[in-house]
């Protein structure tokens, strides 16, 4: 009986909490400290895709729909908003070589970043300098 009650409080939990408990998130951060995440529930035919830059700024939080093919040799295709992805382990790959690590901090070197990113940040010594008046003048 003990048994029962303990699959039933887990149960309840799932429900509660939702299927966001058994969600997978991928990440990758830029070298300039951006980044991209995408999180798949398993049961779901949709994915969380999120961008955002390392001053906080989130620019892009959609749903796409997420189709799954069939698993072989241990890699699982996935069609993401329609663009070609493949889960293997702990990693999803993007058709264009770019890697999404299963821990937040997975930084892959080498790439730029993103543009958005680079326009919101002020460029080094561009901001006007301010003079108080009437301070030794």
């Amino acid at each position: 009986m003990a048994v029962v009650s303990r699959y039933c409080l887990l149960a309840s939990l799932l429900w509660l909490g939702g299927c966001d408990l058994l969600t997978d998130s991928y990440r990758v951060e830029f070298s300039d400290g951006s980044w991209r995440e995408i999180s798949i529930t398993p049961f779901s035919d949709e994915a969380h895709w999120r961008e955002g830059c390392a001053t906080g700024e989130i620019f892009t939080d959609l749903v796409l729909p997420l189709k799954r093919g069939n698993k072989m040799e241990g890699k699982q295709p996935l069609l993401i908003g329609g663009e070609k992805f493949e889960l293997d382990g702990d990693s999803l790959y993007r058709s264009n070589g770019m890697v999404f690590g299963h821990s937040p901090d997975h930084i892959q070197r080498g790439l730029k970043g993103m543009d958005a990113c680079r326009n919101l940040r002020p460029v080094r010594g561009g901001l006007p300098k301010l003079k108080a008046r009437g301070f030794g003048d």
